[in-house]
């Protein structure tokens, strides 16, 4: 009876400490993400079929960003192709980021800024990826 009752209460104690653990972990705002990254996605746009990107994405600790990868949508590929962009970073770590070819994302940072996982959130796409910073 005891064992159940102390997994119990750990779990009550870790679920109430939570949210104070998981809070300001990126108080460095947009500077948390600032260098090169390799970008990595894949997915679908309805209706023309599947998309994989791979690429450099460079971060400037400031709130903008420009990225060239190669892409391959449905088979064609496209080389070279480069976009700017601007991105917020909030204290929990979450943010979001806007590209000069009209797509949307939202992301969630390490809190060390060395990697994101991002999601495409424009109507009518499935992507979502990766990004590995190379260098500050």
């Amino acid at each position: 009876m005891r064992k159940p009752f102390a997994f119990l209460a750990l779990a009550m104690i870790t679920f109430a400490l939570a949210p104070q653990a998981f809070s300001a972990q990126c108080p460095l705002g947009n500077a948390t993400l600032h260098g090169s990254y390799t970008v990595f996605g894949t997915g679908t746009i309805v209706g023309v079929g599947p998309v994989t990107v791979v690429g450099v994405h460079t971060w400037d600790g400031q709130g903008n960003t420009v990225a060239t990868y190669t892409a391959s949508v449905n088979g064609n590929i496209f080389t070279g192709v480069t976009v700017t962009g601007t991105y917020s970073v909030n204290s929990d770590c979450t943010g979001s980021n806007a590209e000069s070819d009209g797509s949307h994302y939202n992301l969630v940072a390490s809190p060390d800024g060395n990697s994101t996982t991002w999601i495409r959130t424009d109507a009518g796409t499935v992507i979502s990826g990766t990004e590995t910073r190379l260098r500050k």
